[in-house]
Parts: structure tokens; C-alpha cells; sequence
């Protein structure tokens, strides 16, 4: 062998042992498969920035109704700074008043889990990560909707009524189904709500809840109890309580607070209280038992209690959602969406029980945290898709 081969050789032996780059991996490469979605999770990440929860979610509502009054649409905002906008169908008659009721789409604007640190998503191709983002995703999905159907890209059975909701749809004051209900030409033939995670989700057990917070102060003496033992107690006694014979009623304590600094005694504690049950006459009689049960742990150990009301989903009728679960259900079988049992508690239950079949439905795969929500980006198209085949096709009787 002459120099020149042995040199060759040499050379290509340490080529192949150079780690080469790997070609990406189809998982990685994976990109969003509409434009839609990707405007979609854009407008979700930028709500998700924004400061939230506040009394109007003015940061947030104000991007809202830029957007909205950008495409041409009339949004109105109430005292409560509820954002409403009615989107006419292509064909829509002006004055007709033969029309069926719109079908409404509603979702919350605010988010409890938002941080100031936590609020710049992380994106990568396979997910999104941030504070709260889950929570955004429902009103960017309206805006969507809204863009869509004015520039005649979605052309919807019946004309539609978007909600952004400022003011929680659990919350107690919240009035706004109600005050929709009741107007003459927009009440709602029926409705979709919209959540970011739990895509395929159905429940064929609708739940209500209470939310319930207790906060105690004690006078600090050697004759009271400290702030700590008092919610404590209180915990303890809603804990060993059962409230139905089958146990389907059941109360977590979500949230144990109580002050201390200094070395001295903390005289001050708030505990939460969240009753969940099938049975709306059990629910009231399990709030009631909340409220005397904080009232008899006040009295013996001589602390004040006060009990308020943070947030309330009646139990829904079934009866008047059945067909739009079917429709819902058939939808999902078409666009090859999994379906899965998830019980729980839905703000649609509040139009329900006023007549109007509702429910809500998850636009993607994910998980909501404390500290960041993660949302599949795959599944946001998917949840979009469902979205805009509803309000194309489905129309109940």
C-alpha cells in the first residue's frame, strides 16, 4: 500500500467517526396544519400576556374590541365590561323577525392563574407553555370565528351571538345568560361555551358547585384559639361530613390561609370550600350545612367567621341538552375526535336550566397548572375544526 492510499484511508476512518447531524425527526418538524390555527394560538398567547384577573379586564377587553371593530364587527360592552358582538349570517334578511334565535358562543376573558413572569408562552412544535394560556384560548377561538365569517370563509346555519365574558361565569353576579335569555330578539336558540383544554369531552352527568370562602379573625389573647387551629377545625369538620347516601356529593378544601410574622399569633385565616353534587337539592342543603358548621366552630372557640359566596354553577338539565349532546357527539365521530366521559361542572348548565340547550367543549389537548398550562399545538386545529363544523352544520329541531 503506497502513502497516498494510507492517507485516504486514514482519512475517511475518522470522517465516519464524526457524529453527523441528525435529520429532524418527523415529530419535531411537525408544523400546525392551518393558518387558522396558528392565528388562532397567536391571538391566544397575546391575550395571555395581558394582566389578568381585574374588575373589567379592561387590558384584555380593550384588545378585544380593537380586533373586533378592525373587521367590521358593532361589539357592545356592559357595565360589568361583558363584551358582546351578533355576527348576521350571509343570507340574513334585515328586519326579519321570523328568524330563529342565534346560536351563542361564549367564553371567559380573564384567567385567575396569570403571573407576571409565567405569562410569556414558551412555543416549540409540539406545545405551548405559559400561565393561563388555557384560559385565553376560548376568546381567541370568538375572534377567529368572527374574522371568519365576515370574510365569508365560514359561513354559519343561523346567525351568531359571541360573548366575551369579563366578569367570571361562576360568579355569583354574573347576570349576563340571564339578561340574554330575556331579550326579545337574542335569546339564544342554543349554545356552545368554549374552553381551551378537553377536546372530545363529553359528560353524560352534569355536576353543580359552590365555591365557598370562610374567613376567621380571632382577638389574639391567651383566651382565644389562634387563626390556624380555627380553619383548621373547620376543615376538619366538612371533611368527616358524608352529605348523600351514595356519596356522589362531595366538598375539597381548596385553600387553607391563615397569618403569622413577628413571632406573633396569627389572628387572621381564610379557608375555600368547594361543594360538588348531581342533586341541586342536595347541593343547597350542603351550603347551608357549610355555613352553620363555620357559625359553630366560630362560637366555641371564640372567634369570628364570616362565610361568602365566590362562585356558583347550578346542576344542568339533561333533558334540554340531550339533542345537542348527540349532535356534538356525531360531529366528533365525522372529524375522527375521540370522545371521553368527563363529569364535572359546566357554566353552560346555567342556560340550561332556563330552556336553552348548552353546553361547553374543549378546543385542545393539554393540561391547565398552577404555575404554566400546556397545550398541545396538533390539537388546537382539530378543536377548531369541530368548532366551525357545529356552527355550519349543526341545527337542532
Amino acid at each position: 500500500m503506497n502513502l497516498v492510499s494510507m492517507l485516504k484511508k486514514a482519512v475517511l476512518k475518522i470522517a465516519a467517526a464524526v457524529p453527523r447531524k441528525a435529520a429532524p425527526s418527523s415529530a419535531l418538524s411537525r408544523k400546525t396544519p392551518s393558518p387558522l390555527s396558528d392565528r388562532l394560538l397567536s391571538d391566544a398567547l397575546r391575550l395571555a400576556e395581558l394582566p389578568s384577573p381585574s374588575e373589567k379586564e379592561e387590558a384584555r377587553t380593550a384588545f378585544l374590541l380593537e380586533r373586533l371593530e378592525a373587521i367590521g364587527c358593532a361589539p357592545t360592552v356592559d357595565e360589568f365590561g361583558n363584551v358582546t358582538a351578533l355576527v348576521a349570517k350571509e343570507d340574513r334578511r334585515a328586519g326579519d323577525e321570523s328568524e330563529e334565535g342565534p346560536l351563542l358562543l361564549f367564553a371567559d376573558v380573564g384567567t385567575s392563574r396569570w403571573h407576571p413572569l409565567g405569562c410569556f408562552a414558551r412555543v416549540d412544535a409540539r406545545s405551548a407553555k405559559g400561565s393561563g394560556i388555557a384560559d385565553s384560548l376560548g376568546a381567541a377561538a370568538l375572534l377567529s370565528v368572527a374574522e371568519c365569517v365576515l370574510s365569508k370563509s365560514l359561513k354559519p346555519a343561523r346567525d351568531l351571538l359571541l360573548l366575551f365574558a369579563a366578569r367570571s361565569l361562576d360568579d355569583p353576579r354574573c347576570e349576563v345568560f340571564r339578561e340574554l335569555a330575556d331579550a326579545p330578539h337574542l335569546r339564544p336558540a342554543f349554545a356552545f361555551g368554549l374552553r381551551g383544554v378537553g377536546l372530545g369531552a363529553l359528560s353524560s352527568r352534569q355536576l353543580g358547585t359552590y365555591r365557598i370562602g370562610i374567613s376567621a379573625k380571632t382577638g389574639g389573647g391567651e383566651e382565644t384559639r389562634d387563626a390556624v387551629s380555627v380553619v383548621v377545625a373547620v376543615a376538619q369538620k366538612l371533611s368527616g361530613v358524608r352529605w348523600d347516601s351514595d356519596g356522589l356529593t362531595t366538598c375539597r378544601i381548596r385553600r387553607v390561609v391563615a397569618g403569622t410574622g413577628f413571632g406573633c399569633q396569627p389572628t387572621e385565616g381564610v379557608i375555600d370550600v368547594e361543594l360538588e353534587s348531581p342533586d341541586g337539592g342536595v347541593l343547597e342543603l350542603a351550603r347551608k350545612a357549610v355555613t352553620a358548621t363555620a357559625e359553630t366552630v366560630g362560637r366555641e372557640s371564640g372567634a369570628s367567621l364570616s362565610v361568602s359566596l365566590l362562585g356558583h354553577i347550578p346542576v344542568g338539565d339533561p333533558e334540554v341538552t340531550a339533542e345537542l349532546v348527540a349532535v356534538v357527539r356525531k360531529s366528533m365521530k365525522n372529524l375522527k375526535i375521540r370522545t371521553w366521559e368527563r363529569p364535572g361542572a359546566d357554566p353552560a348548565s346555567f342556560l340550561s336550566t332556563l330552556g336553552i340547550p348548552a353546553l361547553s367543549i374543549g378546543l385542545s389537548d393539554g393540561a391547565e397548572g398552577l404555575a404554566a398550562d400546556e397545550l398541545d399545538i396538533q390539537s388546537i386545529d382539530a378543536g377548531r375544526r369541530l368548532l366551525f363544523d357545529l356552527i355550519e352544520k349543526a341545527a337542532l329541531k
